[in-house]
């Protein structure tokens, strides 16, 4: 800080942004990409390394999977527990429903 109380020096975009999008009502879009970057520690490394989150609108969280058994698998034995840890780690439950599709799985 200078003389002044004012910052000098570079700042973390990530703060600024988050207060521009909160000033103009978006705080929606920022709460909902949280969902792209908790996705890893979630889900962990086997699933993420099988399924990326595609969309989120209206409460609806596309998944797009790499493989029918894997969509299978995460269908019928990991959508409740998957929707469940992600709302924890949210600032207020979101996901209301899980859809898996095959996809392409964009590789980070």
């Amino acid at each position: 800080m200078d003389r002044e109380g004012k910052k000098s020096g570079p700042e973390a975009i990530g703060p600024i942004v988050r207060d521009i999008l909160s000033r103009l009502g978006m705080k929606e879009l920022l709460v909902s990409s949280r969902v792209f970057e908790i996705w890893p520690a979630a889900v962990g490394a086997a699933i993420a390394g099988h399924a990326r989150p595609y969309s989120l609108r209206e409460g609806t969280l596309v998944v797009h999977v790499d493989s029918s058994v894997w969509l299978a698998q995460l269908e019928r034995f990991r959508k409740k527990q998957i929707r469940e840890k992600l709302n924890r780690e949210l600032p207020y439950p979101m996901v209301k429903r899980i859809v898996f599709r095959i996809g392409e799985i964009k590789r980070p």
